[in-house]
């Protein structure tokens, strides 16, 4: 929805809302809404919904409408209007968003996010019976009193040719929002409050944008990231015993995988890394004074023999030797 006027705060809280509030808010907003057949035959009196309505602009330029309410009857909302960007957060309950051809289904603690216009009208269901605690918020390019920072997010967002998304919201941000809702704090500090969280929110979808957009990319750094975890493991704790399948399950690789790819990611075999990890802690080890022995046991090594010849050929001198310059 979008408030025609720009003033800071527009309550507009009412017990009930009607049949016939609804056609005002079609008129204002461009949305048509569809009733059962014996609804639209009765008296435009019928309440369809039991609980509070607010109306915001902020100052961002961003137009926000709270609800918290009860669905008395089902219908259906047709947007129309032109929305480069269109947020719809469910803090509490559950609504169908048919969209694009696709049918998505939002429940408590979802977003969907996606562009409006006239040619792509999207339609939501609303299920009598059903508490709803929402927040619908919508961008409109073009006006003077728009933020740069939300002008930056439009650029980016329409910059994309990214579909029509639903994703879980962080955890800190719900609650935060929750919180918000239902404050009892003065006008502009409650506004202020939602406008941050608000623009975190429209952040945090950007970031899941540019992963949905270039999703090869993005496997390809948690990929680089699940091997360098891998690395470091190695490099942090040598001493311990490690396998091939152990190691594969932790990279969420099979062994093959994992074998190919650390090797082309680092030049070496994962058990050449791994080896040079160990006989570099032996090597630490020898110069604080421990024996041939114990260096060995220490990074990891079972018998000492094993160790020499590994240390010789590594380091181009018999353990013992780096024990006698120190």
């Amino acid at each position: 929805m979008r408030p025609q006027e720009h003033n800071a705060l527009v309550p507009a809280k009412k017990k009930f809302i009607l049949m016939e509030d609804f056609q005002r808010y079609g008129e204002r907003y461009s949305i048509d809404y569809h009733f059962p057949e014996h609804h639209r035959e009765a008296a435009l009196n019928i309440p369809v919904l039991q609980g509070d309505v607010e109306e915001m602009m902020l100052g961002s330029g961003i137009s926000l409408t709270q609800s918290d309410v009860q669905v008395l009857e089902p219908y259906e909302t047709f947007s129309c209007h032109e929305s480069p960007l269109y947020m719809l957060v469910l803090l509490e309950g559950n609504v169908v968003i048919t969209h694009h051809g696709q049918q998505y289904s939002i429940r408590s603690g979802m977003t969907y996010v996606t562009r409006l216009s006239r040619h792509h009208a999207m339609t939501v269901r609303h299920i009598a019976g059903h508490k709803l605690r929402t927040l619908s918020l919508g961008v409109y390019p073009g006006e003077a009193w728009q933020s740069s920072l939300l002008q930056s997010l439009l650029r980016e967002w329409q910059s994309s040719n990214t579909p029509p998304m639903a994703w879980h919201i962080p955890d800190y941000l719900l609650a935060g929002l929750a919180r918000a809702q239902h404050s009892s704090g003065s006008g502009v500090a409650r506004q202020l409050i939602l406008e941050g969280l608000i623009m975190q929110l429209l952040g945090h979808g950007l970031s899941q944008q540019e992963i949905i957009s270039r999703p090869a990319e993005f496997a390809q750094r948690c990929e680089h990231q699940r091997l360098e975890n891998i690395r470091k493991l190695l490099e942090q704790a040598p001493e311990k015993e490690y396998s091939l399948n152990g190691l594969a399950q932790q990279a969420a690789m099979s062994p093959s995988s994992l074998r190919s790819k650390f090797r082309l990611a680092y030049g070496c075999t994962i058990f050449d890394f791994l080896r040079d990890c160990r006989l570099a802690l032996a090597y630490r080890y020898l110069l604080e004074g421990h024996s041939v022995q114990q260096a060995a046991w220490m990074s990891g090594y079972q018998h000492a023999t094993n160790f020499s010849t590994a240390f010789r050929r590594r380091y181009g001198m018999p353990p013992v030797d780096i024990r006698r310059s120190r």
